[in-house]
């Protein structure tokens, strides 16, 4: 066993005792982990405090070598977002988030510029900018970096690229973006699957490229008309509910928040 420090971001916790939670952190230099924090829910002047969802916090814990729950020794929040305990649409968009990571990575795999995405993701979120493009940023950039998102400026059936006012269409049936000549070609398929294609206007695929490679402070300078905004939401959720093979639990919410 040894002592380790490591940057960490809170993902989820749930209770041990009436005194301790288990944990769960992505954090810079292992990945994802789970570790016991004794004591975490005690009360007086020598407790550490709890381990707030979503939290930004500096930890060190015993890396045990024959289990993967480990022991939290010290904690120390470095950021606590209260934004997010104010703003019910804000605390589902960061539940979305920490959700979504946490299905998609492997505990004990180190990701550096995966632990600073969703940390980019928390600050942007907790502040006043745009929360639909927070996520959408965070969706197409998590796709990209884990190897699922399509190309975005070619035909994946001709290879041919994209014109300016071409646009495209994204087939489930392909699994990718085709130019409308080819989509039309392979139409009868898609209908015989019922997988109806998703068309995309020039400016969805323009915005979808610029998002892939954005960073937060450059999302208060774009503003997308709400079919764009439809669009990209379909497309990023295509390919999660293809990853997954469901849903993830707090979009609902968010769909349902959206509504009110």
């Amino acid at each position: 066993m040894e002592f380790c420090k490591t940057l960490a971001l809170t993902l989820n916790r749930i209770n041990y005792s009436n005194t301790s939670q288990i944990a769960t952190f992505y954090t810079l230099h292992y990945g994802k982990l789970q570790a016991l924090a004794r004591g975490s829910k005690r009360m007086g002047k020598k407790a550490l405090g709890s381990i707030d969802l979503f939290s930004y916090n500096e930890i060190i814990f015993l890396k045990k070598e024959t289990s993967q729950l480990h022991l939290l020794t010290e904690w120390e929040v470095l950021e606590g977002f209260p934004a997010f305990r104010k703003d019910i649409e804000r605390f589902y968009s960061a539940c979305y988030v920490v959700e979504l990571l946490n299905e998609l990575s492997e505990e004990g795999e180190p990701d550096s510029p995966l632990f600073y995405l969703l940390l980019d993701t928390l600050f942007g979120l907790s502040r006043n900018d745009n929360k639909d493009l927070n996520l959408l940023a965070f969706e197409l950039q998590l796709l990209r970096h884990l190897g699922y998102l399509p190309e975005l400026g070619e035909c994946t059936q001709c290879g041919e690229k994209f014109l300016r006012n071409s646009g495209a269409v994204l087939s489930p049936f392909r699994k990718g973006l085709l130019c409308k000549e080819c989509a039309s070609d392979i139409a009868g398929a898609q209908v015989r699957l019922r997988r109806m294609p998703l068309h995309l206007s020039p400016a969805a695929i323009g915005a979808a490229n610029f998002l892939v490679d954005c960073k937060r402070s450059s999302l208060n300078r774009l503003h997308l008309p709400k079919k764009v905004l439809e669009e990209l939401r379909s497309l990023s959720a295509e390919y999660l509910s293809q990853i997954l093979d469901r849903p993830i639990g707090h979009w609902r919410c968010l769909q349902t928040i959206a509504k009110i």
